[in-house]
């Protein structure tokens, strides 16, 4: 089978672990193919995390005018016009997707459409829109993400129950929503549409919501949505559930508690998107779905990698991005700097934010980590006063003896920002003194982890 072009590295997949790869390789000089199935920039820019965020951005509009109010400031009522929002979530994906594009076509980084597949000899096999076409490549990354997690008792008929895709795209509010899975994407969906003046239900089947996070932190974001309205119901799986005209009927937790919504949002994770490609003629067997790799991520096959929500690390989009520009480096011999996953940050931008990075107290001290904890309450933060935002907490965990930081826990306003300094923290190794040492702008609510560093050292 002769190949129709020759590049040293095809990529599949151009969400942002596999642009971003696309844009480092090309930069050391490469010639990269960089191939997708359906849009460039994939689930994160196209239907994922940015449009979600136009939608939170959206909501804290819509809490404005009663926030203005205890600054002496009236605003008028609020009410949110779906088909407006999805326009503007439509605008800033396109802007952000024209963004990438010119920057892969000024990078000379050869885009095509099609779906791929690997073949030995480092062929790789394209269907696409113009037919069938084989490229060669000398090394070949894998990046072909994750989709919704089916949920069997739930499937997704687009209109009573509904996926994370389907809730960005509604064009009218229901008056109810239950939303199954308090992950990152349950919890900020459910935040988003309390917001908006839906009555919500938010289900989880482990003990806490966000259940990735510090639970002393989960609980604080869980208390500040119950004031909001928001109805949580925790270790209460879904058993069962009814459907009719009217809407849905689930029944919850071994109490069987019933639940009422006229629409369902099944929230339950992501799997990734790894059949079909070809694995199994390279001997790549993957392991519950993701394709196993080592600490260069490299599969059992020499030429081949693989990176993002496709292997089994962080599924966040800035995690796939990180890894991409490792593995570029790597292909192109420029020496890449070792990775740090106890730095990686997350956040979820719910109402109020969280974020976090390294270990939660629960794991420091199931490790058997001698730790100390510092916190410094939001209501005792002078910016979180001004903004009137004081529900929440910023957490530092250390080692009792060296005082070297494991873990840093945000909750309230500006939290996704705050977490920069700290996955900084722990990527240097920081210890609480240098944290408490270095000097913050005041007001902000930064100078909370200063704070929060000094009670850890007493």
């Amino acid at each position: 089978m002769a190949a129709k072009a020759v590049y040293d590295l095809a990529i599949l997949g151009a969400g942002p672990g596999g642009y971003t790869s696309a844009l480092r390789a090309a930069q050391r000089g490469l010639r990269v193919a960089l191939i997708e199935s359906d849009r460039v920039g994939g689930v994160c820019l196209n239907r994922g995390c940015i449009p979600t965020k136009v939608g939170i951005k959206a909501a804290d509009y819509v809490r404005a005018p009663s926030s203005a109010q205890s600054f002496g400031v009236t605003l008028g009522t609020s009410t949110i016009d779906l088909p407006a929002l999805r326009h503007q979530q439509a605008k800033v994906v396109q802007w952000l997707a024209s963004g990438v594009e010119a920057a892969l076509y000024q990078r000379q980084v050869d885009v095509i459409i099609g779906h791929a597949r690997l073949a030995p000899d480092g062929m790789v096999s394209i269907d696409g829109p113009d037919g069938h076409t084989v490229i060669r490549a000398s090394t070949r990354l894998v990046a072909t993400g994750a989709r919704e997690r089916p949920f069997p008792l739930l499937p997704l008929d687009g209109h009573r129950i509904i996926g994370s895709t389907d809730a960005l795209q509604l064009e009218q509010l229901p008056a109810s929503l239950a939303v199954v899975g308090a992950g990152a994407v349950g919890t900020e969906f459910a935040s988003m549409y309390a917001d908006f003046g839906c009555q919500v239900t938010l289900i989880e089947a482990l003990p806490n919501i966000l259940p990735l996070e510090d639970r002393e932190c989960g609980q604080l974001v869980a208390e500040a949505l119950q004031n909001r309205g928001v109805r949580i119901l925790t270790g209460a799986p879904v058993s069962s559930q009814e459907s009719s005209a009217e809407g849905v009927v689930l029944t919850c937790g071994p109490e069987n508690t019933l639940v009422e919504a006229e629409q369902v949002l099944v929230a339950v994770g992501r799997v990734p998107n790894t059949e079909d490609l070809g694995l199994e003629s390279l001997g790549i067997s993957t392991v519950r779905g993701y394709i196993p790799v080592d600490d260069d991520y490299r599969t059992i096959a020499p030429d081949v990698y693989a990176i993002g929500d496709c292997v089994p690390t962080l599924a966040l989009a800035h995690v796939a991005a990180a890894e991409g520009r490792y593995v570029a480096d790597l292909v192109a011999g420029t020496g890449p700097t070792r990775l740090r996953p106890q730095a990686f940050p997350h956040a979820t931008y719910c109402h109020p934010e969280i974020a976090s990075v390294g270990l939660s107290e629960e794991q420091a001290r199931a490790q058997g980590l001698d730790v100390i904890i510092g916190r410094l309450p939001m209501r005792a933060n002078g910016k979180a006063a001004i903004y009137g935002e004081m529900e929440g907490v910023v957490k530092v965990i250390a080692e009792a003896g060296s005082r070297v930081i494991r873990g840093i826990h945000v909750v309230g306003p500006s939290a996704s920002e705050i977490i920069g300094e700290a996955s900084l923290a722990l990527s240097l190794e920081a210890d609480a003194r240098e944290i408490a040492e270095s000097v913050h702008a005041h007001p902000t609510v930064s100078e909370a982890l200063m704070e929060a560093a000094e009670a850890a050292l007493g």
